[in-house]
């Protein structure tokens, strides 16, 4: 009966509203530590456009003929220049910047090595020191620097010197030294040019995202999927008796989930709302801007983000309260929360963008409740990048993973009431 039903409803959010303010301040308290992790985290990102280069410090005896002539040249004329930064170092120096991961390898240029070059051989070799367990990217620049300064160099003047001693006996030598001279300039715009070691691409995160408008993001969203450890004192426990005693009045299993999960989603909108006031006052003092609020301004930002959290506290709450509903215990509910929080913020892209996983971790990503909602708080922040069809696609998603979880808990609370009291 209606009355029961709005009845039962006062009651809960009455029960949670007296203790709300422990609830809310144990969350505000949560949420400065999200923002503070998220900051150290952050805090080595560079946000002003610039290119971070790696670099390289070459050890060797400026004495040494065409020494500070060749490093100039690699320095200046190599397109490497872009992305790769070369230091003129002591062996001691390249030793304690590379311990304090300034460099990331550095080059030894033997005595020797240029006369070796000058007359075709290969004897003398550079020494090309890096930390153990390089990886990626960098290991691949690192492994084209040691080509510069040694194999490409060797084998051009190898190269050269073959070819000399294959042409002597039929061209004259005056003949001969011009093609030489040409052959050395071919190789000298071939070994400096290098176009296809590297291009830069600057990938946007998450549909044109800047990184702190992501961040911003992947913050509300952890922030939301670990509220429920702040909450679940208020709903773990055994209860049946009390569920079977509102049963046997009539009130159904539906209508105590419904009314119990409704109280816990205000009390979650309230925490949010808190939330937002915080961020209005770090957006008001410019301790954080973002790019896409420039024209609009940030309180009409953050208003309509806040808007779009309203349908995430609805996914979140639904899926807290299912687990509140199958798992009484509170040190087992507990741990499940935590797990379950993590296991979606890392693979929803909170943690890191979903674009540094694999194929099948991308995809996984994308259909977890995590990757929903990070995609629906993106078009909170840039509503002009999305069409109506990815929005209500989207909102779909959210939707129907709620109402799964809703199911879920009143088939959980049917098991409880005992199908005598349905």
């Amino acid at each position: 009966m209606p009355h029961l039903f709005f009845s039962y409803l006062k009651i809960q959010i009455k029960r949670l509203t007296f203790r709300s303010l422990g609830v809310m301040v144990f969350s505000a308290i949560f949420f400065a530590v999200l923002t503070f992790v998220a900051s150290i985290f952050t805090k080595n990102m560079n946000f002003s456009g610039n290119k971070v280069k790696f670099s390289i410090g070459i050890v060797g005896d400026s004495s040494i003929p065409y020494f500070e002539a060749g490093l100039s040249a690699l320095k200046n004329l190599d397109s490497s220049k872009l992305y790769i930064n070369l230091l003129n170092v002591t062996e001691e120096e390249a030793k304690k910047l590379l311990r304090k991961n300034k460099i990331s390898a550095y080059v030894i240029i033997p005595q020797g090595f240029v006369e070796a070059v000058e007359v075709g051989r290969n004897d003398v070799k550079v020494t090309f020191v890096t930390a153990a367990g390089a990886q990626g990217i960098e290991s691949i620049l690192k492994e084209e620097v040691s080509n510069i300064v040694s194999t490409l160099l060797a084998n051009a003047q190898a190269g050269i010197f073959a070819m000399e001693n294959i042409a002597y006996q039929k061209i004259p030598y005056e003949t001969l030294s011009s093609y030489v001279y040409d052959l050395n300039f071919k190789y000298i715009d071939w070994t400096l040019s290098r176009q296809n070691l590297a291009s830069i691409v600057e990938k946007p995160l998450s549909a044109s995202l800047s990184i702190q408008g992501y961040y911003l993001c992947a913050l509300l969203i952890s922030f939301l999927l670990f509220f429920a450890l702040c909450a679940v004192h208020l709903f773990c426990g055994e209860k049946n008796d009390c569920y079977k005693f509102f049963a046997s009045k009539g009130i159904k299993s539906f209508s105590q989930v419904f009314c119990e999960w409704f109280s816990y989603f205000l009390l979650m909108m309230c925490s949010t709302l808190i939330i937002f006031l915080f961020l209005t006052f770090i957006f008001k003092f410019k301790f954080l801007t973002l790019a896409e609020w420039q024209y609009t301004g940030f309180l009409k930002g953050l208003l309509i983000l806040f808007l779009h959290t309203v349908p995430l506290c609805i996914l979140f709450s639904s899926l807290h309260f299912m687990i509140f509903e199958i798992l009484p215990n509170t040190v087992s509910c507990t741990l499940c929360i935590f797990l379950t929080s993590f296991f979606l913020c890392f693979f929803g892209g909170c943690f890191y963008p979903l674009d540094f996983f694999s194929s099948f971790l991308q995809k996984l990503g994308k259909v977890l409740p995590s990757g929903k909602a990070l995609l629906f708080l993106s078009h909170g922040i840039l509503s002009d990048s999305f069409s109506q069809k990815d929005f209500f696609t989207t909102f779909a998603f959210l939707i129907l993973y709620s109402a799964i979880f809703i199911f879920i808990s009143v088939v959980a609370r049917k098991r409880k009431t005992g199908k005598s009291h349905e």
